[in-house]
């Protein structure tokens, strides 16, 4: 996504408002499936700034690391 450009999910009805109050390192998924972090960061004009920022997804572990191999563990 291009930092330049307002990303629209964020002026829906299920959006977080600014007005109120959030937790730095709070993070929101859209609907659309782009993630955000509260967090501060430089605005436009240079100044530091608490904003929704966007951020890559959070990597979940696999349920069980044995179940995925084509022949299974290694062994002796």
């Amino acid at each position: 996504m291009d930092s330049t450009l307002i990303h629209i999910c964020l002026e829906t009805a299920g959006a977080p408002s600014p007005e109120e109050h959030h937790e730095v390192g709070e993070r929101w998924v859209c609907a659309c499936g782009d993630n955000f972090v509260y967090r501060e960061g430089f605005n436009r004009a240079g100044y530091a700034s608490l904003d929704w920022w966007p951020a890559p997804a959070i990597p979940r572990p696999r349920r069980s690391p044995v179940r995925g191999l084509l022949f299974g563990p290694r062994r002796g």
